[in-house]
């Protein structure tokens, strides 16, 4: 009396008798965890062991396994173990699987199991599917240490990071942050540390909010120079530069006073004439800027602007603070009409 009820078949019994034996394996040897896969779809794992250590711990690594059991993959074999053929649907599957995958072939008298690690390289493919050795010496319940190797690297985050954390909040405390870019950035044109920086800010929607306005950059190897830094020709090569790197530079730059460093930034593109000779310590003198460069350089970097406040779900009103304090910041008037 089978009609209208789901059938379990010998095919299904026979899976599920190299699972328990891979299971058992798992728990009683390694003292690892084993997590059966739902099997409404065969995608090709069967389930995945978890790395538990000595104490107790279980650390979050893990392998995934396809369980074959009977005695026809064992009939097939070469010089150095038993030729596995799989079906071509699992090829790419299993490559892109995001954890190391074993492919378990389960002998159902000895009861042993023989294990390889899929590694697409390593397989060979023809036009009906794909095969892939599993050497003799491969058995499953010595072969702890084996696998213990192919795992990741175990990472104590909490311990990793517990620095990266502790600068973050000093980051959001601190009324600015000095940056500081080195003469040999400049002449080789590497952008790579502030924008690793900036990056850093982005990390968390939150951190990236609290470094609002917060940044001032400086540029160091010129204290000996008695030029601006906007007639120096290597660093105004190089601000441009900086600039595409850092598109959004107008949400983090300082435009508080005092602050040098927008305006350094914008000067540097832009033809810079002086009034009446130099400044000294004492003495500020008069300079003239173009103001159409100044508006060109206000264009190119209001997107990258415009991209954070957004992202950051600010009104249109905040944005508007933000752009007008750069534009005060920069020595000019908003639109009163803005």
């Amino acid at each position: 009396m089978i009609k209208g009820f789901p059938q379990f078949t010998p095919n299904a019994r026979k899976g599920e008798r190299g699972v328990d034996l891979v299971s058992r394996i798992v728990h009683e040897q390694f003292k690892w965890l084993f997590k059966r896969n739902h099997q409404e779809h065969d995608f090709g794992i069967d389930g995945h062991l978890e790395v538990v250590t000595d104490e107790g711990a279980v650390t979050g690594q893990m392998l995934a396994v396809q369980i074959k059991y009977g005695k026809s993959f064992f009939e097939e074999k070469n010089k150095w173990g038993y030729v596995y053929r799989g079906e071509l649907k699992h090829f790419n599957y299993l490559s892109n699987y995001p954890v190391p995958t074993l492919i378990v072939i389960c002998h159902p008298d000895e009861e042993i199991c023989y294990w390889a690690r899929f590694v697409p390289e390593q397989a060979e493919v023809g036009e009906g599917g794909w095969k892939l050795t599993i050497p003799f010496e491969n058995r499953l319940h010595e072969a702890k240490p084996e696998l213990e190797a192919v795992l990741p690297p175990l990472q104590d985050s909490l311990s990793d990071l517990k620095d990266y954390w502790a600068l973050n909040r000093l980051i959001v405390e601190a009324p600015y942050i000095h940056f500081i870019i080195d003469r040999p950035e400049v002449v080789s044109g590497d952008t790579s540390r502030p924008r690793a920086f900036f990056n850093r800010f982005r990390s968390t929607k939150e951190l990236a909010y609290h470094c609002q306005g917060k940044v001032e950059i400086s540029f160091h190897g010129y204290d000996q120079d008695r030029r601006e830094l906007y007639e120096i020709k290597e660093v105004r090569d190089y601000v441009p530069v900086l600039c595409r790197a850092l598109p959004e530079l107008f949400f983090f730059i300082r435009t508080r006073q005092p602050t040098q460093a927008l305006k350094a930034l914008a000067f540097c593109q832009t033809n810079v004439r002086r009034l009446h000779g130099r400044s000294t310590r004492k003495v500020t003198k008069q300079i003239e800027v173009s103001t159409r460069e100044i508006g060109d350089f206000l264009m190119r970097m209001w997107p990258g602007l415009n991209e954070m406040t957004n992202w950051l779900g600010m009104s249109i009103e905040e944005n508007k603070a933000i752009s007008f304090d750069v534009i005060r910041c920069l020595g000019f008037e908003p639109p009163p009409d803005a």
